[in-house]
């Protein structure tokens, strides 16, 4: 096979260093294709026209990228890119390491060819070599299984079906399951009732882009100070999703149960709309950014999906934080919320509801006066402990005023910053729980602090939350010194495990993750 066993040596390293995976039947096909003899001089190069694209396209094929197509689907938004954060996220495509082993290899082929009959040795680590190392793998996984799942902090979700289900794992099962969630979703609701008497305290809930659990521990920040000055920290939250958009959706209506991708852009009635209820229980409607909303429509979004068409309040007066990657300002998250609060002073006759969306921890953010994005991964560490000191700030100055206020903090989504088996750092087209598991917290200022925050271990999800908010409302904890954090917290309900994007889904089935690209069929996914 000439230089073509150097493809094969360099794909077959990648797969037993567990970098790729290897179509086996795909893979000879190509090998028998230019193993073929050919005498005549067009035959051959038309051979190459045909071998050379097939190669390419197989070797995407066997890594663990998204189909192309979803590549090709995010090309709106990857043309606000700036040339700079282009340059960055190209980059990360291009493992040095990687490309050095491939060469390296490619050469010691070169030299052993003149030896020794390579094609041999090739063709034996495709078949039967390949099938004897899955097989092994697959052995030592179920030996190790149930270390792993008492072990692994993402492992606990509830999942769609009840871990040991009887019967088969396969699409049909995974489908029924699918199906009985979301019929068994719809039905469920949650009414904020207006109460006998004004509530007394206002709400903020703050919505924070890219930070999920795996992002605090990957930057060591997950026992940052402002976890600990909360009151309720939901430990096994699921966004449901990895992208902005989607996830201000379904937070903004989490009255309702959890819905797929497409209804979430598909009308609903009005009681499924967060804010509504938070009007229907007395509170005005209040709406803040610290981005000017362009990207992805952003803004456009929450006001027509989300149900909250009201306008921003403006957020000029704060000093710019970063730049974003396609070169916007982004505001200073403590400034543009101290801002809001001294233009809407207390009023305990007047309750007030405000949704603040922040993009401070955004992909591709880099300070004022630097003219490049490069770098920004290295800086996400950085951005984490400057947004938690904000918000920390922002609870100082919440007590200081002494302004009875619900704080809620709650994550869109992860930054992905660890990457996983199928998808380098900071991508997010997968939502798997590595992105999707989001620390979320609330804190009651204004009425005692509990020595540590109560946590919830149970999977939950947006209508657990709103369920929560809406025994807040009930009760009143600011009225009934009875109610307090614990006894909030001890009637949450839970939420199995179930997160999707335009064209991926990720379920938990019994004990483990299944992924499933639109068209495609469920395949298990070892994220970690």
């Amino acid at each position: 096979m000439g230089l073509w066993n150097g493809y094969f040596i360099a794909k077959l390293s990648l797969f037993y260093t567990d970098v790729i995976d290897f179509s086996i039947w795909l893979n000879l096909a190509l090998a028998a294709l230019v193993l073929v003899p050919l005498v005549k001089t067009r035959w051959r190069v038309l051979r190459l026209f045909v071998s050379i694209p097939a190669a390419i396209a197989l070797l995407y094929a066997d890594t663990r990228l998204p189909p192309f197509s979803r590549l090709l689907a995010q090309q709106q938004n990857v043309e606000q890119f700036s040339l700079s954060y282009v340059v960055e996220l190209t980059s990360r495509f291009i493992n040095p390491s990687t490309v050095l082993l491939i060469v390296g290899l490619f050469l010691l082929a070169y030299i052993l060819a003149r030896k020794l009959r390579l094609t041999t040795f090739v063709v034996l680590a495709i078949w039967p070599a390949i099938p004897l190392f899955q097989a092994w793998q697959h052995s030592l996984m179920q030996q190790q299984a149930p270390t792993q799942l008492a072990t692994t902090p993402n492992a606990s979700p509830a999942s769609i079906a009840p871990p040991g289900a009887s019967g088969a794992i396969n699409d049909v099962a995974i489908d029924q399951a699918l199906a009985a969630f979301y019929s068994t979703q719809g039905q469920r609701q949650v009414s904020f009732l207006r109460p006998d008497k004004t509530p007394v305290f206002d709400v903020l809930i703050v919505q924070i882009c890219s930070l999920a659990w795996d992002d605090l521990l990957m930057t060591d920040n997950d026992r940052s100070p402002l976890l600990d000055h909360t009151d309720i920290l939901l430990k096994r939250f699921n966004t449901a999703t990895s992208y902005s958009g989607p996830a201000a959706i379904r937070l903004l209506r989490s009255t309702c149960g959890q819905t797929s991708h497409d209804a979430l852009y598909e009308p609903t009635t009005a009681n499924c709309y967060l804010f509504n209820q938070f009007e229907q229980a007395g509170f005005s409607k209040h709406l803040l950014l610290n981005h000017d909303g362009v990207y992805g429509d952003m803004l456009g979004e929450i006001q027509q999906f989300g149900g909250l068409n009201i306008s921003p309040d403006a957020n000029s007066p704060a000093k710019t934080q970063w730049l974003g990657f396609d070169g916007s300002a982004i505001k200073n998250d403590f400034d543009v919320l101290n801002g809001w609060l001294q233009r809407h002073p207390h009023n305990a006759d007047a309750p007030q509801a405000l949704y603040y969306n922040t993009t401070s921890l955004h992909d591709g953010n880099h300070p004022p006066g630097t003219a490049s994005a490069h770098g920004s991964a290295n800086q996400y560490g950085e951005r984490v402990q400057r947004l938690m000191s904000d918000l920390d700030q922002l609870i100082s100055t919440l007590e200081t005023q002494q302004r009875p206020t619900l704080l809620v903090m709650i994550p869109e989504h992860g930054a992905g910053a660890r990457g996983d088996r199928m998808q380098i750092p900071f991508m997010r087209e997968n939502p798997s729980p590595a992105i999707t598991l989001a620390p979320v917290a609330l804190r009651f200022v204004g009425l005692e602090k509990t020595p540590r925050p109560i946590t919830i271990d149970q999977p939950t999800s947006y209508i657990d939350l709103a369920g929560l908010l809406a025994d807040v409302i009930a009760q009143d904890p600011y009225r009934n010194p009875s109610v307090t954090a614990a006894t909030l917290a001890a009637s949450m309900t839970s939420t199995p495990y179930v997160s999707s994007n335009e064209a991926v889904t990720v379920v938990r089935y019994s004990d483990a993750y299944y992924l499933r690209y639109q068209g495609g069929a469920w395949a298990n996914y070892r994220y970690q």
